[in-house]
């Protein structure tokens, strides 16, 4: 994938801690007693933090930002810096939308423009390199089913937005985080923070780390997105210029399209979900 995750919410010094198994000698606790102790251990801010972070979500229909993405390959000590924008949309049937249009790529010092897109639209996830002439359509969710693409641990992009105080709790430990005191995020201001630790059984646990969350304290949208993989590469993720609710103009509502170019001119490959629908990994 792309960037398998770009990344839920804050707090201002708690700790949520996951709740251990009940000892051996002692019976299983229901599972309404288990939500009540796990919510008894989140710190008062970090629960209000929370909350505030999915009432916001309730009236959002679009977000569009310039995007910065970082990724770091521990192994090799290699870096590669692509920036762009970002298109966020939620549609009239509550299904959600986003393109991330990468326009220029850095690498060993040297910018060079290099147009690639990533554009999720109603189940299919399309992937346009401009100078290589390539689109490559996946459906990625199967037929009369419906998902988050930004949601943390299904979509293909680690985006937290809109996300669900109670999923976040189920799947991560959370906890503060300082601002990193190097890097591209270094400079963040104004912003609330999250550091994201996937449980055990979680399917994020897998390919995850961490991931480190920050919100600007205006829009309670993400600003900056830090995730460390198991193997140790890093991916970031720096958002600027980020408008809550804008009104869309024609030519970003054509961004979102996935529909197919010309044949004659492009190298066209459409996965249906039968053929398995994944993303490649960038």
């Amino acid at each position: 994938m792309l960037i398998r995750w770009m990344c839920s919410v804050l707090v201002a010094g708690g700790v949520l801690t996951a709740q251990g198994e009940p000892p051996a000698s002692q019976p299983a606790e229901a599972p309404q007693v288990q939500a009540q102790n796990q919510q008894a251990a989140v710190d008062p801010k970090v629960d209000a933090l929370l909350d505030q972070l999915e009432q916001s979500s309730k009236d959002l229909k679009a977000v569009t930002a310039q995007l910065a993405y970082e990724k770091e390959d521990s192994l090799l000590g290699t870096k590669e810096l692509r920036t762009g924008s970002l298109i966020y949309k939620v549609n009239d049937n509550g299904t959600k939308s986003f393109a991330i249009l990468f326009d220029s790529l850095i690498t060993g010092g040297s910018k060079r423009e290099h147009k690639k897109h990533y554009i999720f639209n109603d189940r299919w996830l399309v992937e346009v390199d401009h100078e290589k002439k390539q689109f490559i359509k996946r459906e990625i969710v199967a037929p009369g089913e419906t998902f988050d693409p930004l949601k943390l641990g299904e979509g293909p992009f680690p985006l937290p937005i809109g996300q669900q105080k109670a999923d976040v709790l189920k799947r991560f430990d959370v906890q503060s985080v300082n601002v990193p005191g190097e890097g591209m995020l270094s400079k963040l201001a104004n912003v609330d923070s999250l550091l994201l630790t996937p449980k055990a059984d979680a399917a994020e646990a897998k390919d995850i780390k961490s991931v480190a969350v920050f919100y600007d304290r205006d829009t309670h949208l993400p600003v900056g997105i830090e995730m460390i993989e198991q193997n140790d590469d890093r991916k970031t993720v720096k958002l600027a210029n980020v408008a809550r609710n804008p009104d869309l103009s024609a030519e970003q509502v054509a961004c979102l399209s996935v529909e197919e170019p010309d044949p004659k001119e492009w190298q066209i490959d459409i996965r249906p979900w039968a053929h398995g629908g994944q993303s490649s990994d960038d």
